[in-house]
């Protein structure tokens, strides 16, 4: 995207009452009206949508544009222009433009517009690149900063949810969703009932997952037996379901506490992904595992540890090797 603004002259209404969250009051009932019906959403896709209408409207309201209802396609080019400018991430920008264009959305199929003001804006790219994420001493360095002898139950909750992380590669908020009832204790295997796109699947984690979590959970509770099959697998201080915010704090604080930067919470699902290739483990089996549905996101994973797994296997498949093996035949 272009990092230049609108120059070119904007449509403005005339001035309208502007509420102290610099959100005037017509486009705060248009907003609250839209979240409204998203109640069946995630958490996260909801504040995500909220974010971006806010966002949108807070701009709008500044510049004397006119209200959402009546906006055009430059001032919402000029948004992402200013979004651009001030320094947002294209991934940022790309779900700031989705959450619009939900809303505009609603707004159609409320018969409030008869066109769509996103129809044709071309939404950003985001490079072929993956984000950052962990290497293996930095998690080495967290988890021997959490206490291992006499620890207390929430000591043992964050050990055994950064293995569970690393090892998994869950999304962040299907963990916080995970219930007692989830595990297959047995097989070591998780239900993901949540993810993403509201599409379930199965995880595998191993006897040192395993272990970690029966640990955190006997000293929680007593034990797997004594806790409600519905109680939150990971839970918060006060025994209730963990917050994607919440875990994302208590990620910040081991992570500080070891001197290591935090690259969020998502860092952990890049770990695994590229742990799991570098392992030699299959490209098609991480698309599953991971619950991607579309190749596109494995070819990033694939493309970023190549380089690496080419190098590891020439120690294997050596020319000179085979060159040298045929004289001494």
């Amino acid at each position: 995207m272009s990092t230049r603004l609108h120059t070119v002259h904007l449509k403005t209404t005339p001035a309208i009452t502007t509420n102290s969250d610099g959100i005037r009051s017509a486009d705060r009932e248009d907003i609250t009206a839209f979240l409204d019906r998203l109640q069946l959403k995630k958490p996260k896709t909801r504040a995500t949508y909220r974010e971006s209408a806010e966002s949108f409207a807070r701009f709008i309201a500044s510049r004397g544009m006119p209200l959402l209802e009546n906006v055009e396609r430059e001032h919402i080019e000029a948004w992402c222009d200013f979004l651009n400018a001030n320094g947002n991430k294209p991934a940022t920008i790309r779900n700031r433009q989705a959450g619009l264009r939900a809303l505009y959305n609603w707004m159609l199929d409320r018969e409030r517009r008869k066109t769509h003001p996103m129809a044709k804006i071309k939404f950003v790219s985001i490079p072929d690149t993956l984000q950052p994420h962990y290497e293996i001493a930095d998690l080495l360095a967290v988890l021997d900063k959490i206490p291992a002898k006499k620890a207390n139950y929430m000591d043992l909750r964050d050990r055994a949810i950064i293995l569970f992380l690393v090892d998994t590669g869950v999304r962040a908020q299907e963990l916080c969703d995970l219930r007692i009832k989830d595990l297959d204790r047995q097989a070591h295997r998780a239900e993901i009932v949540s993810g993403k796109g509201g599409k379930g699947r199965r995880v595998h984690y191993n006897a040192d997952v395993a272990g970690a979590i029966y640990d955190y959970i006997k000293r929680r509770g007593g034990g797997f037996e004594k806790l409600d099959p519905v109680a939150p697998l990971f839970a918060a201080k006060d025994k209730g379901p963990l917050a994607f915010n919440g875990l994302r704090m208590i990620m910040q604080r081991r992570f500080a506490a070891a001197g290591v930067e935090f690259r969020g919470l998502h860092g952990f699902r890049r770990t695994a992904g590229i742990m799991y290739l570098g392992n030699k483990g299959d490209p098609a089996a991480l698309k599953e595992m991971m619950g991607w549905n579309s190749w596109s996101m494995l070819a990033k994973y694939t493309k970023a540890t190549a380089v690496e797994r080419a190098l590891e296997d020439h120690e294997t498949h050596s020319p000179v090797d085979t060159l040298l093996k045929g004289r001494k035949s």
